[in-house]
This record gives C-alpha cells, structure tokens and sequence, in this order.
C-alpha cells in the first residue's frame, strides 16, 4: 500500500472512532446544546470518512487524489453554534449537574487537536500537491471543530463561574 493509502486509511479509521466517541457521549452529558454539539460533530466525522473514503478508493484505483468537495454544511452550522454559544444562552440542568459534560467536551477538544495535528504532519509528508492540498484542508476543518467545542466548553465554563460568584475569573 502506497503511503497515502495508508494515511487515508488510518484516517477513515480515526474518524470513525471519533463519531463512536461522540455518539457514545451523548448519552453521558446532561446539558442538551452539548447532546446537540456531540450529534452535530458525529455527523461532520461521518462526512469526513465518506470524503476520506473517495479519495482512499481514487488513491487505489488511480493513484490520483479525487477532487476535492467542501463540506458547506459543516462551516455554515459551525459558525451558527459559536456564535450562540458567544450569546450565552441560560439552560438547565444547573451547572453542578454537569461535569460530565466537562470532561466529555475536554476529550473531543483533544480529539480534534490531535486529528488536526495528524493531517497537518501527513500533508508535509507527502510530496503529491493535490493530496498534500486535501490534508490541510482536512486539518483545516479539524481546526474549526476544535473551536466550535471550545467555544462550548468556555460557555459553559462562564455560566459556571457566574454561578459559583467566581466571575470575572
């Protein structure tokens, strides 16, 4: 297998663990616009195998990268997430009721840290402009989850401080 079939390929397979990571995890939050976030970002993963998986089959076949297909969806949706979040929407449970959602957000962060990370490294590996061009893109796209959860995460982080009297921490 040449070398970019095998970073596709872990690839696709990083992306279907980060759904099942997601999918999983709604299911251990209690907050409903983080259960929203975590379905929102398993179906933008899921989107992300799909592409991954044309350009692996295109890689094989050819040993040509398929042209490249943005995801519209994922950077119109995204920017309306972060942008409520700015807004600091109040919802219930209290905020004591929610360190899983927390630790579930702190986990993705890292998760699209390091796939952020990952296609940043395998583009710079690759002598091939069109596959080296697709993974920044994917990088780029991972860069956009991590804010969209950060953006959550320090939603959520505000609303605890004020609650506990902490603010402006």
């Amino acid at each position: 297998m040449s070398k970019a079939g095998k970073i596709l390929d872990f690839a696709m397979k990083m992306e279907l663990e980060a759904r099942d990571f997601y999918l999983d995890s709604v299911q251990k939050v209690s907050r409903a616009e983080t259960r929203s976030l975590l379905v929102t970002l398993a179906e933008w993963e899921k989107g992300h195998y799909d592409f991954l998986k044309k350009q692996h089959d295109s890689v094989s076949a050819t040993g040509k990268w398929a042209d490249e297909a943005p995801l519209p969806d994922e950077i119109t949706g995204g920017a309306k997430i972060v942008e409520a979040k700015k807004g600091g929407i109040e919802t219930e449970p209290p905020l004591g009721e929610t360190s899983s959602d927390f630790s579930v957000l702190r986990m993705a962060l890292a998760i699209e840290t390091d796939f952020r990370k990952f296609y940043g490294n395998a583009a710079e590996s690759i002598a091939d402009p069109d596959g080296r061009k697709i993974l920044l893109m994917l990088s780029e796209w991972e860069g956009v989850h991590q804010e969209y959860i950060d953006e959550q995460y320090r939603s959520l982080h505000r609303e605890f401080m004020a609650e506990m009297g902490f603010e402006p921490f």
